[in-house]
This record gives C-alpha cells, structure tokens and sequence, in this order.
C-alpha cells in the first residue's frame, strides 16, 4: 500500500464533536451569513433613497450574497460560459451520399443476419425432425421385430 502524506483527523468523544459543530458554524458565519448581513445593509441603504424597491431581511440578503457569489465564479471561470445559438449545419450531398450508402450497406447487412439467422433455425428445425424420424423409424422397426417374435413363438 503507498503511503499518502495526507493528516488524519481523530474526533473523539463529545467534546470532539462540540469542536466540529464549531468551526462548521464560524465557517458558515464567515463566509455566508456575515457577507449574507453586508449585502442585506447595503441594499436597504440604497432602497432608502427610492422606496420604490421594498426592504430585505437576512435571509434575502442571503440569497443576494449567494447570486453575487455564482455571478463571481461563473465570471473568473477560466473555461467561460458561452451561449451560442446557431443553426445546424447542413449536409453537403458529398456528405449525403456517404450516409446513404451507410444505411444501404446496414440495411443488407441486417437482411443478411436475418438470412443466416432464419437458415439456422430451418436447420435446427430440420436437424429434429430427422431426429425424430429416426426415432419413429426406429419405434417401428422394434415393435415389428417383437410382432415377428410373437409370429415364430405362436408357429
């Protein structure tokens, strides 16, 4: 097994836990809900000046933290996010011409499956019927064999 460098945490006990439940909550506090509390001042600050646009609680300025926070990354994405709407190319007859000769070749080749597929299975079908031929040719032969017996036994 490869020995990785990486640290292992123990969490032992309720203190453990207590520990955990903690920087969970300064984790969110710090980087939700305390930018969640400036976006909220900072909104109601430029609605006073309109009172066109109603006042927000905390919990929409957390969700204009969070849409700021998606318009950041989407924008320092180094992989950017395009839109872009055009119409499907179409196909040159060069191009038209090379498919239909595909869905030709496919087409006979699945007629040719369907050929072999179908022969197997008259062979399989004949194969038992000579099977059970024989077999009735053989019933026969032995009941006429004992009749023959039974003739000689009664002379």
């Amino acid at each position: 097994m490869k020995k990785r460098n990486a640290k292992i945490i123990q969490i032992t006990g309720i203190r453990g836990l207590l520990m955990v439940c903690f920087i969970v909550a300064c984790l969110v506090a710090g980087f939700i809900v305390f930018p969640g509390y400036v976006a909220m001042h900072i909104w109601n600050y430029i609605v006073s000046f309109t009172y066109v646009v109603p006042a927000i609680n905390i919990y929409q300025g957390v969700l204009l933290w969070g849409i700021f926070a998606i318009i950041g990354f989407i924008i320092n994405d180094k992989k950017r996010f395009l839109v872009a709407y055009k119409n499907p190319a179409q196909l040159s007859e060069e191009e038209m011409k090379k498919l239909m000769e595909r869905v030709k070749l496919q087409s006979q080749a699945r007629m040719l499956n369907s050929m072999i597929i179908n022969a197997k299975d008259y062979k399989d079908s004949k194969d038992l019927k000579v099977v059970e031929n024989k077999e009735n040719i053989e019933h026969i032969e032995k009941e006429n064999s004992d009749n023959q017996e039974k003739d000689i036994h009664k002379v």
